[in-house]
Parts: C-alpha cells; sequence; structure tokens
C-alpha cells in the first residue's frame, strides 16, 4: 500500500509539472533567446519532437531574429539562420506546450515541418507560412511526432492521418 502511494504521488508530481503553462512573456525580446535555449522545459520538448535533427536545428541560431508573441495563440515565435549557410530555423512555442518548428535546408531548397499535434495537419501554421515565403522552397517534409513519443495535442479535430493514429492506438492496446 505505501509503494503505491509513492507511485500515485510520483506520477501526481510528473504530470503536474508537465502541465505548467510555459511564462512566454519572459522570452518576448532579442536578449531572450539565449535564456529560450538554456530553457529546460523547451529544449526537452524540441529534442523529443526534432529527435535527430535537433542538433541541425539548433546550429541555426547563430544569427536570430527578435522573438515575437503571437497574441491570437498565446504563443511565442523565434527563428535563426547559420553563419555559414542559408540554412534557418523557426518555431512556434505555445503556452501549453504545443510546438511547431521548421529546419530549412538551403542546398536541397527543402523545408522539413514538425509538429506534436495529433491531427497530423499538412497545414503550415500561419507564422512559419511567412517563414516559408522569405526562401526558395522546392519541397515540404511533414514530420509528426514519432509513434514512440507522446502526441499529447488533439483538440477534436478530424485527423488526417487516420492511418497513423490507427497505428498508435493498436500500439496502446497492446500495452
Amino acid at each position: 500500500m505505501k509503494n503505491q502511494y509513492y507511485l500515485f504521488l510520483l506520477f501526481s508530481i510528473s504530470v503536474f509539472t508537465h502541465a505548467q503553462e510555459l511564462d512566454l512573456i519572459q522570452y518576448s525580446d532579442i536578449s531572450s533567446i539565449p535564456q529560450i535555449v538554456l530553457k529546460p522545459k523547451i529544449q526537452t520538448e524540441l529534442q523529443t519532437l526534432l529527435k535527430h535533427d535537433y542538433p541541425k536545428f539548433q546550429a541555426n541560431f547563430e544569427h536570430y531574429s527578435a522573438p515575437y508573441l503571437l497574441k491570437t495563440d498565446e504563443a511565442l515565435y523565434y527563428e535563426g539562420r547559420s553563419g555559414s549557410s542559408l540554412d534557418a530555423s523557426s518555431t512556434i512555442v505555445f503556452k501549453d506546450g504545443r510546438l511547431f518548428a521548421a529546419i530549412y535546408f538551403a542546398n536541397t531548397k527543402t523545408l522539413k515541418y514538425f509538429s506534436n499535434d495529433a491531427s497530423c495537419s499538412e497545414q503550415l501554421h500561419p507564422a512559419i507560412q511567412v517563414f516559408v515565403q522569405q526562401r526558395e522552397i522546392q519541397s515540404i517534409e511533414y514530420v509528426t511526432a514519432r509513434v514512440e513519443s507522446d502526441l499529447k495535442y488533439h483538440f477534436g479535430l478530424a485527423a488526417q492521418c487516420e492511418a497513423y493514429i490507427e497505428k498508435i492506438n493498436k500500439r496502446s492496446l497492446r500495452k
């Protein structure tokens, strides 16, 4: 019984910690970019989402623009560019933890678009659409959170990738 209590307590603490909303206002000026890079919650979520693309994403922040708050979305947008090429990265961090990120590879004119949203939508976030319009892009690769990671955000929208959601559901049933 005592072990069950500790397990419940541990679970409750981790859920509470994860559910805490981010205070985005503190990151809304250009001097805050280093703080964003050092914020463990943001970086852990980005690492989980981007997997092996995370180092490339981070390397593109040698030069960066001032971050700004997307008031309609309660989100923070920031972008950066490599110092040695035209490669660039951008991300949108929502107050509730949702993420949208993009990496532009100049040599192949390719954009990789990442999201931890379970709707699996292939419609770019409007702020990332602006990022895209500033670059010559020949192809876009849509990468949603992988099966082994948590797809946390699905607000009842019709999933555009039913096979993907079905695969996750089958995996859940096996556990």
